[in-house]
């Protein structure tokens, strides 16, 4: 993803300096008419910069940044096309437009167009491209690229956070980030690994609580380096900053194939990594919100606890525990929310446990998967201490 994102960016970059590198003298046909556009931010907005990414000066409307731009279309001679009449389409690099997106240059210029922009993260640029209705005639306009369009400067957006990432949803099944598919660096905030998985990690935002926690995906167990040694993503490490790629597994919101830096300090004249479990923060009791979607997103990779909840009668021939080895947990409020311990718990026996009276309280890692049944939600527990039995004999 990082690599097309560069080539993306380069490509429209290589488009926009045909303008700039046209013959005026080329007689050749297809070096007449449009080559593209200009696209300049009106001098009311200011693009900030990588220590001011929020200029005070900037206008902000219902959480969008409001910014004016002037698009002039440019022919091979590097001069405006005054007798250009045509239609364009404004969107994002990255970003969502939501504002009027499909608007008219009159001889050669659009000066002053609003552009609205939303779940803008780090730096993004404004893209015009010119496009043409095939159906003039009919009721429906079937509008279609030509492949001339102009960039943008740069301007600066906040910097990615995990709640912002988390927060900023789509609305789909799953309510999936609204960066999915984005290469993004967390940065400028406090983050601690939560738990430590064979493929991958947990981070937690330190100070926040909803959309707080991230699973990076390493695709192998995550490891280390100080002065001293290699060793195992420790537990309760602070992380300075992670990179890597946004996606969507069955609803399940990932950083795949993540690089990280631990925050370091200094200990008897050697670097060693920074930790501090006391920032782990505790679990948030979801037990009402079982039924609740919506609700339950909010904590979706942060770890969790359900109170007094037995293990459900279930299949243990169904494929959900043969190939998946998860079981139902039942609150006395009716909420279902699964469990799976074979990993971190393997002491633990759900098959004895739905047929016993035993009552717990589970603790862990919630996960997402909106293929599972009955329930979409997945508590992981990290290890014996995170299931307490509420009536077991001692």
């Amino acid at each position: 993803m990082r690599f097309f994102t560069a080539f993306l960016v380069s490509a429209l970059f290589a488009m926009v300096l045909m303008v700039s590198c046209g013959d005026s003298g080329d007689p050749n046909p297809e070096h007449s008419g449009l080559a593209g556009f200009t696209v300049e931010f009106d001098k009311s907005f200011d693009i900030g910069s990588e220590e001011n990414r929020t200029p005070e000066s900037r206008e902000i409307r219902d959480g969008k940044i409001i910014a004016k731009i002037n698009v002039t279309a440019i022919g091979y001679d590097k001069k405006r096309l005054e007798n250009y009449n045509g239609t364009v389409e404004i969107r994002l690099l990255y970003g969502t437009n939501r504002g009027i997106f499909r608007t008219n240059l009159e001889n050669g210029l659009l000066l002053g167009h609003e552009v609205e922009m939303l779940n803008c993260l780090d730096k993004d640029r404004v893209v015009v491209q010119e496009v043409v209705n095939l159906n003039p005639e009919g009721s429906s306009p079937d509008y279609v690229k030509t492949g001339k369009l102009g960039v943008s400067p740069e301007f600066y957006a906040e910097n990615p956070s995990i709640v912002a990432i988390q927060g900023t949803i789509s609305g789909g099944k799953g309510s999936p980030s609204s960066f999915s598919k984005r290469n993004l660096t967390l940065r400028g905030q406090t983050m601690v690994v939560t738990a430590v998985i064979e493929g991958g990690f947990y981070l937690t935002q330190v100070g926040a609580t909803e959309y707080a926690s991230l699973y990076l995906y390493s695709h192998s167990t995550p490891f280390v380096e100080d002065d001293s040694d290699v060793v195992t993503l420790p537990v309760g490490t602070l992380v300075e900053s992670a990179n890597g790629s946004i996606s969507e597994f069955f609803g399940y919101t990932e950083m795949s194939f993540p690089t990280y830096t631990p925050v370091y300090e200094e200990k008897d004249g050697k670097k060693t990594i920074k930790v501090d479990i006391s920032l782990i923060p505790d679990p948030i009791d979801v037990t009402s919100l079982l039924s609740n979607d919506n609700e339950m997103e909010k904590y979706e990779a942060s770890i969790v606890t359900v109170k007094d909840v037995a293990v459900s009668n279930f299949n243990e021939h169904d494929s959900a525990f043969t190939e998946y080895s998860q079981f139902p947990l039942a609150a006395k409020s009716g909420g279902i929310v699964l469990a799976q311990t074979v990993y971190t718990v393997p002491s633990f026996n759900p098959v004895d446990e739905k047929h016993d009276t035993h009552r717990f309280n589970f603790t862990g890692i919630l996960k997402q998967h909106t293929s599972a049944r009955p329930s979409t939600w997945i508590i992981v527990p990290r290890n014996e201490k995170d299931i307490e039995c509420l009536n077991c004999k001692q």
